[in-house]
C-alpha cells in the first residue's frame, strides 16, 4: 500500500535575539521496587501537570532495587548512559537540566525548576516531524543567537511513553514518560555553532515507534554539555508525537503579537513562492531563505505588507528567517517537485 506522507508544523517561531524561552529538561529516575519512587509519583504529577508547558520530561528507568523492571530491561544500554552522566546512585534521583539535583519534594522540585527558568538562554530549538503509519523523520533546528560557552555539545532526541501498564510498586497504576528510545543512540550527535552569530544547524533523524502507541508518544529534544566537568542542558523543547495532523492553512501564532510575522504561500509549493512580512519595526526587515545544511540561498531587505516573491530551484525544506528592529522571526518551506 502507497504511503502518504502527513507533514507537520509543529509551531512556527518568533523570539527575540538573546532572549529564548526556556523549557527545563526533568530526568526522573526511577525503579518498579522502589517505594520511596511511588510514593513521591502523586507529588511529581501533580509538579509536572502545572508546569508542562515549560518542561521536557525524561523517566529513565535503573536496574535497581527490581532487576526486572519493564522499562529499563526494554532498554538498558541508552538508559545505563543517562544514569552515568549523572553518576545516579540512589532512586528516585531528579535531574534539572542536567545541572541541578533536586531533592524528592514539592519544595525540591520548584526550588530547581525556578533556579534554571532564571538562568538566560541564547539557543533555540525548532522540531518538525514528517511521519506516516507510526514512523517517519524528525527535522531538528537550533539556532544559537550568541556563543553558548560550551565546545562538547550534543543534541540527543528522545521518544517517552505514557499510559504504560505499571509493575511493582506501580502495578496499580501506569508509567508516566518511560524511556523509550534516544532517536541518536546513547551518545547523541556532535552540535557546533559559530563563529558569527546567529548560527542555525539543522540535523535530521529517522524514527519509528514500532509496537507502542503512537498516541502516547512525545518528543523531548534537548542540546547538552558532555565536557567532563558539566552536564548543562541549554535548552529543551517537547512535543506530542501522536498529534498527527495535515498542514491547514491558518494565520501563524506570532500574528497578534508584537513581533514579526513571515507568511509563506503556497506551502508546501514547486519552488515559486510568495513571502510577506507583517509588524516590521519601522516597515522594514532583512528577509533570509537557508537551507538545511544552514547555507544563504536568498537574501534581501522587504517592506512590511509587501509580498516579495522568490523561487527556489531544488526539492526540499528551507527556512525563511526574518530580522527587524532587533526581533527575529523563522518560519519552514517545503518544496515539492
Amino acid at each position: 500500500m502507497r504511503k502518504y506522507i502527513v507533514i507537520i508544523v509543529i509551531f512556527i517561531l518568533a523570539t527575540v535575539v538573546n532572549a529564548a524561552d526556556r523549557v527545563v529538561l526533568l530526568e526522573d529516575f526511577t525503579n518498579c521496587g522502589c517505594g520511596p519512587c511511588w510514593s513521591f509519583e502523586p507529588i511529581l504529577n501533580a509538579f509536572i501537570s502545572a508546569h508542562s508547558e515549560d518542561l521536557a520530561v525524561v523517566r529513565p528507568h535503573v536496574s535497581w532495587p527490581s532487576a526486572n523492571d519493564p522499562i529499563y530491561v526494554a532498554n538498558p544500554a541508552e538508559q545505563n548512559y543517562r544514569k552515568s552522566i549523572y553518576g545516579v546512585n540512589s532512586v528516585p534521583w531528579l535531574q534539572f537540566d542536567g545541572a541541578i539535583k533536586a531533592s524528592s519534594s514539592s519544595g525540591g522540585l520548584l526550588s530547581a525548576f525556578n533556579t534554571r527558568m532564571a538562568v538566560p538562554c541564547h539557543l533555540e530549538i525548532q522540531v518538525d516531524n514528517y511521519a506516516a503509519d507510526g514512523a517517519g523523520t524528525i527535522q531538528i533546528t537550533l539556532i544559537a543567537e550568541e556563543a553558548l560557552g560550551d565546545t562538547n555539545l550534543k543534541v540527543h532526541a528522545i521518544l517517552v511513553e505514557s499510559k504504560i501498564p505499571g509493575a511493582g510498586y506501580f502495578s496499580s497504576s501506569t508509567f508516566e514518560q518511560a524511556f523509550r528510545e534516544e532517536l541518536f543512540g546513547s551518545i547523541g550527535e556532535d552540535v557546533s555553532f559559530g563563529p558569527s552569530y546567529p548560527d542555525t544547524v539543522v540535523t535530521t533523524v529517522d524514527y519509528d515507534t514500532g509496537t507502542w502507541v503512537f498516541e502516547f508518544i512525545h518528543l523531548a529534544v534537548f542540546v547538552q554539555n558532555h565536557a567532563s566537568s558539566a552536564t548543562e542542558v541549554h535548552n529543551a523543547w517537547y512535543g506530542f508525537l501522536g498529534a498527527v495532523t495535515g498542514m491547514e492553512e491558518q494565520e501563524p501564532e506570532g500574528l497578534n503579537s508584537n513581533e514579526p510575522v513571515i507568511l509563506v504561500s503556497p506551502n508546501p509549493s514547486n519552488g515559486s513562492i510568495s513571502i510577506t512580512s507583517r509588524k516590521l519595526s519601522g516597515g522594514t526587515g532583512v528577509l533570509t531563505i537557508y537551507d538545511t545544511s544552514g547555507r544563504s540561498v536568498a537574501s534581501r531587505t522587504v517592506a512590511e505588507d509587501e509580498a516579495s516573491q522568490f523561487e527556489i530551484g531544488e526539492t526540499g525544506v528551507y527556512f525563511a528567517r526574518i530580522t527587524s528592529g532587533g526581533l527575529i522571526a523563522t518560519s519552514r518551506i517545503v518544496v515539492v517537485r
